[in-house]
């Protein structure tokens, strides 16, 4: 019996995409043409659906869109799906501070992963004190587990400065994020009442929310109050928050809101326009 070798040719796989990238940039032997906020994309069928659970399911043998000639994706901006084309066509993503988020939001519609996985890394890589809130809320979003636990300690280390030069970008953290700062073990140059007061600023401006929710993050700052101090939970009825005190720190200095007189502009808590 003769014998045989299998071997292997890594410059095919690449030679494959880089043929790929030639046709569709000639506009040659597309047979779908996606588009996106006006904009269009001739691509191929084949390639979509070999790199893209979204797209393999799409053009399906029972799904109405496997014999379309042009597909609209309204959730995606050109500049998101031009990154994530550019990538299945190529294997290079590119992606800045100013893009991630519409790169990111393409990646996780189109069900990319090999392409979410390098947005979490370039997330982790570029975390600063001035971007770490927006990735945060990113990273919450888009279930971004590693990412989110690496922005929550940024934020925590970055507090201070935060509180100063930031606030704003605070109060728009997602709870999960603000609950997990909250629990840090160290927070540098922070004190007691400066985390009080963000607490009651941010359901100022995120409520109203559930009582649960309300109370599971004032509950978070009772470890950092002293022995005589205590943090009364929201009430059914009244809906004020309090803070037992026998001490100097006076409901005045906490600047203590009574949550049923006021009224609240409803916002979804982790958004962000610019990161």
């Amino acid at each position: 019996m003769d014998s045989y070798s299998c071997l292997y040719s890594s410059s095919h796989r690449t030679g494959l995409l880089s043929g790929f990238q030639r046709l569709r940039s000639e506009t040659k032997m597309c047979d779908v043409v996606l588009e996106a906020g006006g904009v269009s994309f001739p691509c191929h069928r084949a390639l979509l659906a070999s790199s893209s659970e979204y797209f393999w399911a799409l053009f399906g043998e029972t799904t109405a869109e496997r014999l379309a000639g042009s597909i609209s994706l309204p959730a995606l901006t050109p500049e998101g799906l031009d990154a994530i084309l550019d990538f299945l066509y190529s294997g290079w993503l590119s992606v800045s501070p100013s893009t991630i988020h519409v790169v990111l939001e393409a990646a996780r519609y189109l069900q990319v992963e090999p392409a979410v996985s390098i947005c979490e890394r370039f997330m982790i890589d570029g975390l600063t004190a001035e971007n770490c809130c927006c990735y945060a809320n990113l990273a919450d979003r888009h279930a971004l587990s590693n990412a989110l636990e690496a922005a929550n300690q940024t934020v925590a280390m970055e507090m201070g400065t935060l509180l100063q030069e930031s606030r704003d970008d605070l109060l728009e953290l997602n709870i999960q994020s603000l609950m997990a700062v909250l629990d840090a073990d160290e927070l540098p140059g922070v004190k007691e009442v400066e985390l009080i007061k963000l607490a009651l600023d941010w359901l100022d401006d995120n409520g109203p929310l559930p009582l649960l929710k309300s109370n599971l993050l004032l509950s978070r700052l009772e470890k950092s109050l002293s022995p005589n101090q205590k943090i009364l939970p929201l009430g059914r009825k009244t809906k004020a928050v309090a803070v037992a005190n026998k001490s100097s720190l006076t409901r005045g200095d906490l600047k203590i809101k009574n949550h049923a007189s006021q009224r609240h502009r409803f916002s979804l808590p982790g958004t962000c326009t610019v990161c």
